[in-house]
Order: C-alpha cells, then structure tokens, then sequence
C-alpha cells in the first residue's frame, strides 16, 4: 500500500513544489489552512504530514500541539519546512516531538530522502510487504487549459527546433571548427541544469570559456555583477544569537554565520576573465545557445520559458516567493532575457519575480510574442 502524505503550507507555488517532489512515490493530499489539514487527518489514515510553521492568521506550532495531544495522533511522524532559521524556533519545534526541521531555502533532493527514510524507519513491516510489488499511484490531472498548453508548445517545440537545427547546420560547422582552432577541449560544454518541477537535466551550450571555468567561481565570486548592490554589515553591530559549535572547538553565533553566508543567487561576471576570443563573440551573437536546440527537441527544455539553473542557484530558490519559477517549462528565451536587454545587471529579486510572472502564466500568445522580441532583444544585448 502507498503512503498518503499530508502538505499542508499556505503558499500555493511551495504546495505545488512539494507536491511534485513527492506525487511519484506517494499519495499526496494538498492542503493550505490547518483546518483543512484536520479534516483530511481525521477522515483518512496519513503515514506523514509535511507542513510549513509560517501559516496565514495561524502558527503551525498550534497544530503540532494539538496533534500530540491525541492519541490518535501522537505517533504521526511530522516534518516541518519554515523560514525561521531560528535555533529557538527549531528547538521549540523539535521539542513538541517533530521528526524533523528543515530550513527554506532547501535542497529538494535533501527532503525527499528524508521522506524516504522516515517512512521507511516508521513503517517497517509495510515496507516488507511492498517489497517488489508495485505501487499503484494516483496521477495528477492538469487543468484542460494547462494540458492544451504543454501539448500544443510540446508540439511547436518539435517541429521549430528540428527545422532550425537543419536550417542552422552550417554555423554549427564553422563555430565548432572555431573553438577548436582556438583552444584544447570539447567544442561542446554539458552541463547539469535544474528545469521544470525542478528536474535534473542536461544542458547543452557551445564552449566558451576555458576548461576548468567551473573551478574558478569560488575565486570570482567578488565581482559578481549581481553582488554588487548588497549592502555590507558589520557582524559587530548584531546580536551574533546561540552559540554553534563546529570541529576543534570552533565556535561562531547563528547570526554572524548567516551574515557570512550571504550571497547573490545568480552568478555573473562584467568582463569574465575565463571567457576565451571565440567565446566573447558567440556570446554576444548568442551563438553559444544554439546547441540548446537539442535539448528542446528532447524535450529537456522549450523554445520559451525561464532559464534553466546551475543548481547551486536553484538551492537558493527554493523558498516560498521563489520556488514558483519551477512550475512552467525551462526555455532558451524568456521573458527574463528579454527584459534584461534593456536592464542587463537587474537585481536578482527583480529577475525572480519576472520568472515567477512567467511561469504562473500559461499563454502560447505570449510565447510567441516572447520568441518575435528576442531577435530585437540581443541586438541589444550587452558586450
């Protein structure tokens, strides 16, 4: 028997976000008040109930203290996602006999395991008897509208990306022979990308920076173009919060170390130093995207549609304002890059809510609207 799962958050992108997470493997049951999450608790038999802390009007610590004081309830297993990174709030939850706390932003693959191993450790003798068999899952409808969309940009997506590859075969050619001339190693560069429900794809570009670009990021990180408006602070002028304790006695408070771990979430260069000649110009032609037409001609990606991420920036982007941008198709264009002509070092919250704009939005007269900017949008593309 499958495992029904309880989520209860009142944010509809992070219910959706987690739902699609977990709905290949369980039976999720999606809820957005506590109210709701009882009615559906005290109707059905739940294995596990994943809820955010943060509710509209309500805490979800008032739920949790209602649950373990039933009996019927008392070994439900609970994992809570919040915002709070908070030692107080963690503990205080902990206590109240949580399973588990996991800060927003968070690594999806982090909390499917934990889901998995929860399960697994709770119910044991299920588990067994499941073994080999196969599960019997509920599947998820879309709305008409929605499914009319992904169908009908599914099909243009085939049928545009396989006559350009054959219409574009010959600068493929000419900037293949380029790069190579130029530099040692692949004429392509893979790369893992996050995309659509926040699924691992591969991403395909042609190469324009030295090998081992990847390696020198740590070491860039200072000139980062979306760093440069964040505000400095003084750890001195804030109260540095619990004590954490690390190896060799190592010691620094909760809040200094947050401070410290502040960061942009996208990653850009001005004048990018591990871009190589060819580089620069199949850059600034865009030429370097083309071989992208393979992945939507798999189906990995669609012609429009947000870009897909390096996935040490989709971590960051899991959090309830943010984690909508998932909900639609990966793109080569969008209406981020089309945006970004006129603004090419917009701030990160502004480039995220233009993602999530888009990926709320389900309209083929758009997509197009978006494919006819583009061409006008890199003529102004910045150097």
């Amino acid at each position: 028997m499958s495992k029904n799962i309880v989520i209860l958050d009142d944010d509809q992108f992070m219910l959706d976000f987690v739902s699609n997470l977990l709905t290949e493997d369980y039976i999720i049951h999606k809820c957005s008040t506590i109210d709701a999450a009882k009615e559906h608790l005290s109707h059905q038999k739940v294995h596990l109930l994943i809820m955010d802390l943060n509710l509209k009007d309500e805490h979800g610590i008032s739920l949790i203290k209602f649950l373990k004081s039933e009996k019927e309830f008392q070994n439900l297993p609970i994992i809570t996602l919040s915002s709070e990174d908070c030692s107080t709030t963690k503990i205080e939850t902990l206590e109240q006999g949580v399973n588990d706390f996991i800060v927003k932003p968070f690594l999806p693959k982090e909390l499917t395991l934990k889901v998995k191993n929860l399960l697994v450790d709770k119910y044991p003798d299920q588990n067994q008897n499941n073994k080999g068999k196969l599960l019997k899952i509920n599947k998820v409808s879309l709305p008409t509208k929605k499914q009319f969309y992904f169908a009908a940009k599914r099909g243009f997506d085939i049928v545009a990306s396989s006559t350009l590859l054959i219409l574009l075969s010959p600068i493929f050619l000419l900037t293949a022979i380029a790069i190579r001339l130029e530099s040692p190693g692949p004429i392509f560069y893979t790369s893992k990308r996050i995309g659509k429900n926040y699924s691992e794809i591969p991403f395909f570009k042609f190469r324009s920076m030295l090998v081992n670009a990847d390696h020198l990021v740590e070491k860039l990180k200072d000139q980062n173009a979306y760093g440069e408006t964040k505000e400095e602070v003084n750890k001195n002028e804030i109260p540095k919060g619990s004590d954490l304790i690390g190896d060799n006695g190592y010691k620094i408070g909760e809040n200094h170390l947050k401070i410290e771990k502040q960061g942009a979430t996208f990653f850009k260069l001005e004048n990018d130093p591990r871009v190589t000649k060819v580089g620069a110009i199949i850059r600034r032609t865009s030429i370097d995207e083309l071989p992208q037409l393979f992945n939507v001609f798999l189906g990995h990606m669609s012609l429009v549609g947000n870009r897909p991420l390096p996935v040490y920036e989709a971590e960051q982007l899991t959090q309830d304002f943010a984690v909508g941008r998932f909900s639609n198709s990966a793109g080569i264009t969008g209406l981020w890059q089309v945006k970004k002509a006129s603004d090419p070092f917009m701030t990160t919250e502004k480039r995220i809510e233009l993602d999530v704009n888009y990926a709320n939005k389900y309209s083929l007269r758009r997509d197009l609207r978006l494919l006819y900017q583009t061409p006008f949008a890199m003529l102004q593309k910045e150097e």
